[in-house]
């Protein structure tokens, strides 16, 4: 069942002369069953698009240009043409010289975005049937080619109707010309074509191309050929009949109509399409609404706020979106609505940094996600992700102008799974379809290798954070910036940031609290998106060592403290009978209470005779609280007991 196949593409850029490789399509060319389509071209991609937009049962003939085909024309007879207007110098030219000699032949011409003026000019004055932009889609070229054919056959229904009614008595046409004279015929017009081109081209573009309007035939005869407007909301509702309202990218209905509308701004029908297109993404909401899928539902509304912000039911539906948040406040645990405003600190803190969708599990898109899912109902969510999905258009566009195409493409992926459907989107995924082209040429990406090896070394030579400049921070901060989307790069940040922590701690316990608070705040700078709450461990622990230091280094006589309440010591019976007089020197920590802990003998004598009852009674005295700054605090104090048999 597939079509008849195209002409076989000789070795290099040029293609051989035109020829039919399919036997049954051949067959059916010389017993004048089917008239085939001719592609001038030198493009694969268009000339393959061609190939299997097709109809059934239609060959297809490919040649670079004219030149290649001149000389089979006249048993060719193609009945479809088409142009690329990258194959000719002068489409107007050649379409004009080759209509005159075979008035049946529907042309449809293929060219890029900047051509469409002209093309457009060249469909108004009925000089070609239709216009294809390129690159070339399946859908919008398959149906332009079933229009094509079915013109053509039009054409030929109403010469040969013509013709019967000019016969003479005996059967014979008036005009028959004979192969040999087309042949040569052909022949001329190829060399006026070719060597026309300078008068052709020499004139302005659009006096050029301007003609005289085809008549409308008359009843009876062929109808008149579509504008590409038309064409395009053609395609446009045959795309909204399929379910294809959003999808995919360039062939779905939203796209189709704001096509339209890019060729006549006031169209009505396309308009009206586009609003459409909205009330069925509606649609969806509030079926989602009704199933209480609230994260669909709110995703679904903002996509059709992207569509038509003006839309009557968005305000219907925006009322029954808030109740609904008031009724998942009632229900919801209180920690929700505080996690949902960390999220939203996260990502805001993300989208400052850079930190749109990189690292993993780290970025504003996966915490807009997460606090969407907690509470799909929350405007300020909305509101955050539509911030992301502007930040992620622009970063697109930056990407896709520095030929970083894969990088614009996460980026447009990234704004797509969010929700968004702007127009500023499409524009930019157009623009990414264009320079994705095989024939489109790319710097290099980035040498990296060297920079991530560079990195290791260092990592292993223990360079964390010093030398400056030439410190395993310094490489991997140049490597972020040269290839943020690099896969080593988490990987180094990762690694380098538990060394540094490692190194923290190994600090901490020398007592070296500026070397370790050095390596802390380092830790925090380079990797504080990927391991949180090791790096909050490790400035608790530094802080608790710094503040034990100098709770020892600050230690102050009981005397300077007021005491509420004192309890004396009991003589122990031993010494008291034995005589033995001695002193216990003891260190304490007055809680911020008041009370006393962490008592401690520093010195006795004798050793071990009063200390158990030193220790006791101070264990039982109280204190006014130490106030510092306002705060209460923790103070180290010293106090002597003297035991003396005079003080029993």
């Amino acid at each position: 069942m597939a079509n008849a196949q195209h002409v076989r593409p000789a070795e290099g850029p040029e293609q051989a002369d035109l020829e039919i490789d399919d036997a049954q399509a051949l067959r059916q060319l010389e017993g004048g069953q089917l008239t085939p389509i001719l592609v001038l071209s030198r493009d694969p991609e268009l000339t393959e698009t061609v190939r299997k937009a097709a109809p059934r049962g239609v060959a297809v003939a490919l040649a670079a240009d004219l030149d290649h085909a001149a000389g089979h024309l006249p048993s060719l007879k193609p009945g479809v043409l088409v142009a690329d207007t990258a194959a000719t110098t002068d489409v107007a030219a050649l379409v004009a010289q080759l209509t005159q000699h075979f008035p049946e032949l529907v042309v449809v011409a293929a060219g890029k975005r900047e051509d469409s003026g002209a093309l457009m000019q060249l469909t108004a004055t009925g000089r070609i049937f239709r216009f294809l932009l390129t690159p070339l889609t399946h859908g919008q070229t398959r149906l332009a080619l079933e229009a094509a054919v079915t013109q053509h056959n039009d054409l030929v229904a109403a010469g040969t109707r013509q013709s019967s009614g000019s016969r003479t008595t005996d059967g014979a046409r008036n005009y028959v010309p004979t192969y040999a004279a087309l042949t040569v015929g052909l022949l001329i017009v190829v060399g006026g074509i070719w060597f026309g081109v300078d008068r052709y081209t020499a004139e302005p573009h659009v006096e050029t191309l301007a003609q005289p309007a085809t008549p409308a035939a008359a009843s009876g005869g062929v109808p008149e050929r579509p504008d590409p407007v038309q064409a395009e909301l053609a395609l446009a509702r045959e795309a909204y009949a399929r379910g294809r309202y959003l999808e995919p990218a360039g062939e779905s209905a939203l796209d189709l109509y704001r096509s339209a509308l890019a060729l006549d701004a006031d169209n009505e029908a396309a308009n009206a399409g586009i609003r459409s297109v909205a009330d069925k993404i509606l649609e969806r909401a509030e079926a989602a609404l009704l199933a209480e899928r609230l994260e669909d539902a709110i995703r679904n509304i903002e996509t059709a706020r992207d569509i038509d912000a003006a839309h009557p039911r968005l305000a219907f539906l925006d009322t029954q979106v808030a109740r609904e948040r008031e009724r998942i406040k009632l229900t919801q645990a209180h920690e929700i609505g505080t996690r949902v405003s960390a999220l939203l600190g996260q990502a805001s803190e993300r989208m400052q940094a850079g930190r749109l969708l990189t690292p993993a599990g780290a970025n504003a898109r996966d915490a807009l996600l997460e606090a969407r899912r907690l509470d799909p109902t929350d405007p300020a969510v909305a509101l955050a992700i539509r911030e992301l999905s502007g930040m992620l258009a622009d970063e697109a566009r930056k990407a896709l102008a520095a030929s970083r195409i894969e990088e614009a493409q996460t980026y447009i992926a990234g704004a797509r799974q969010l929700g968004s459907a702007g127009a500023a989107l499409a524009a930019i995924e157009r623009s990414l379809n264009e320079a994705s082209r095989p024939d489109v040429e790319r710097p290099p990406a980035p040498a990296s290798d060297a920079m991530v090896a560079d990195i290791r070394e260092r990592l292993e030579a223990g360079k964390l954070i010093d030398p400056p400049g030439e410190s395993a921070r310094d490489a991997l901060a140049k490597l972020a910036a040269a290839a943020p989307l690099l896969a080593e790069t988490e990987e180094l940040t990762r690694a380098l940031t538990a060394r540094l922590l490692d190194a923290g701690r190994h600090a901490i316990a020398a007592k070296a609290f500026d070397r370790a608070a050095q390596l802390v705040v380092a830790a925090r700078d380079v990797g504080a998106r990927y391991s949180e709450p090791s790096i909050a461990q490790a400035e608790r622990d530094l802080r608790i060592a710094r503040e034990t230091q100098a709770l020892e280094s600050s230690v102050i006589s009981a005397a300077h403290l007021k005491r509420t309440r004192m309890v004396d010591p009991v003589y122990p019976e031993a010494a008291r009978r034995r005589g033995i007089e001695g002193w216990v020197e003891l260190a304490f920590t007055v809680a911020p209470s008041g009370s006393v802990e962490d008592v401690e003998v520093r010195n006795a004598s004798p050793a071990e005779v009063f200390d158990e009852a030193a220790v006791r009674a101070v264990r039982g005295w109280r204190f006014e609280p130490v106030e510092r700054n306002g705060q209460r605090v923790s103070q180290r104090a010293v106090v002597r007991l003297r035991f003396t048999q005079a003080s029993r």
